[in-house]
């Protein structure tokens, strides 16, 4: 069994048997105080797929490391060289459990396009980052619903190719309550009809797989 919790935005925590893996310590999670931070239990192993701050704040980082000595962070060479100035190791290795794509960012309104590493962890969920360059994904699928770089539209694209049996939404911490809760049923529908569930899921909310 693996229970799925999502935190905010795209910080969402993976727990299976003995390990709990935390993706994406954001700082929307950390700083907005919508999420008890005592609720996020004990951490196991923290990936990130890419350098932005809606995707990893250092200091979230230190204060998961602070609460368990031997949490070991993974990610790709940017973040590495990012959390470095604040004196973070950072491993690029990929761990036992885990599989990943290194695919690029898509490109946002300065034009760049950076390195995002793609994670699946235990071969039940897929966190993207921020693209829609994978070639393919886990059962359950982490979906941005809204994003400077993206679309809603994009985003069903995006999932009915790669066709997974579930997904949960995400980056959508810059929407108004209203606009959360409309938009999960905008998308919804055409996920549906191409045999995909949307699951829900609030901030703080879980499910079992």
């Amino acid at each position: 069994m693996t229970s799925i919790r999502r935190l905010t935005h795209s910080c969402v925590i993976v727990t299976q048997d003995d390990h709990a893996t935390l993706i994406d310590p954001d700082f929307f999670t950390f700083t907005s105080g919508v999420i008890d931070l005592s609720s996020i239990g004990d951490v196991t192993r923290v990936l990130i797929t890419h350098e932005h701050g809606d995707h990893v704040h250092p200091e979230f980082v230190q204060w998961l490391l602070d609460r368990r000595f031997d949490l070991e962070i993974y990610s790709n060479q940017a973040v590495q060289t990012m959390l470095s100035k604040s004196n973070i190791a950072v491993s690029t290795e990929v761990p036992t459990g885990t599989s990943v794509q290194d695919v690029l960012h898509e490109r946002i309104p300065n034009g760049a396009t950076p390195p995002n590493r793609a994670w699946t962890v235990d071969g039940v969920f897929t966190h993207p980052g921020d693209s829609y360059g994978l070639s393919a994904c886990a059962p359950v699928l982490s979906l941005s619903l809204i994003a400077p770089w993206g679309s809603s539209t994009a985003s069903v694209d995006f999932a009915r190719r790669l066709v997974p049996r579930q997904v949960i939404p995400a980056h959508d911490f810059y929407l108004s309550q209203q606009g959360r809760s409309f938009l999960p049923g905008l998308v919804a529908g055409p996920l549906k009809e191409a045999g995909i569930e949307f699951v829900p899921l609030g901030w703080g909310d879980s499910f079992t797989v």
